[in-house]
């Protein structure tokens, strides 16, 4: 810049003296055209006077394209410092997370080895009771403790959260509906198919007492008022009473008459069974009840025969 200042004040000074030795010179010659003749001999030094601050104006400019590029180069570097800053963060964050992924997976690990050795052990009633949910809706072939085999096949309707199963016959013809509920830890399960029955359940003991259900046929309609009996109860046309040797227990079977007189009779035992049928299917069905209970070691005590239309083949 100073250079340039220089060249400048010289050019200046030159242009200035070189201008007054014209306009001397000029006006001894010939005064009338020095106006117009003064002007065009000093263009030349105008010039280099203009050029002289055009040099010094491109100088700036010079300088000022130069800083801006700097600054330019300086926000490049900014930049690129800047994306590599991010690159490490990036590269940070996906390191821990997965430090943080694995942590997890050790940890649920730890507490699931953790869990199966804190982990009580199910019970049988447990056991039974899981096995036995899968399969509600179906019908299952049925076993008493001695082993004798229920001779119809009920469905499983219900396994409580207190392990009880429910059992349910509806009622079919000679017979009505009732349901049988036993603990998961009084059966055994045997998952053996038999025709539309996918297990087999032994009951070695009943839970509570047996429900008997009257007519229906759904144990959805559990809860819709029953019907009047249709069946004498005040009267039994034949009952027998059997007791075993050496033990309090004891069993039960009844016969009673249709209310309307019709060849109907309802045959109940104390073991809960029901059946119903005419005086020929009843009096079959107590002769094999009876035989159940007397291959149970009981024997038979009082018996008696009541009002009956219809003659019963009982002896």
């Amino acid at each position: 810049m100073k250079l340039v200042r220089s060249l400048q004040v010289l050019l200046g000074i030159a242009a200035v003296v070189s201008g007054i030795m014209l306009y001397n010179l000029l006006k001894v010659a010939q005064w009338p055209l020095f106006s117009f003749k003064g002007i065009l001999a000093m263009l030349p030094e105008l010039g280099l006077v203009f050029e002289a601050f055009e040099l010094e104006h491109s100088a700036k400019a010079n300088k000022l394209r130069s800083e801006a590029n700097d600054r330019r180069e300086e926000a490049n570097n900014l930049r690129d410092q800047a994306n590599q800053i991010l690159e490490e963060r990036n590269a940070l964050a996906a390191e821990n997370n997965e430090l943080k992924r694995q942590l997890d997976t050790e940890r649920n690990q730890h507490l699931a080895a953790i869990a199966t050795h804190i982990q009580r052990p199910q019970t049988r009633a447990e056991v039974n009771a899981a096995r036995l949910r899968t399969f509600i809706g179906n019908p299952v072939v049925v076993f008493n403790a001695d082993d004798s085999r229920w001779g119809n096949t009920p469905n499983i309707v219900e396994v409580s959260n207190q392990n009880i199963l429910t059992l349910f016959q509806p009622a079919q013809t000679g017979s009505r509906a009732f349901a049988v509920s036993a603990d998961c830890n009084d059966i055994e399960l045997t998952e053996v198919p038999q025709g539309a029955c996918p297990i087999r359940i032994k009951i070695n003991r009943r839970y509570g007492t047996d429900l008997q259900l009257g007519e229906i046929t759904r144990w959805e309609d559990r809860n819709v008022p029953a019907a009047e009996p249709r069946f004498d109860r005040d009267g039994a046309a034949y009952s027998a009473q059997f007791n075993k040797p050496g033990s309090p227990e004891t069993r039960s079977l009844f016969v009673y008459p249709s209310r309307d007189g019709s060849n109907s009779f309802q045959l109940q035992a104390s073991t809960g069974e029901t059946f119903i049928g005419n005086n020929k299917e009843i009096s079959i069905r107590f002769l094999a009840k009876q035989v159940d209970f007397l291959s149970e070691g009981f024997r038979r005590g009082n018996a008696g025969t009541g009002a009956s239309p219809f003659p019963l083949f009982i002896c």
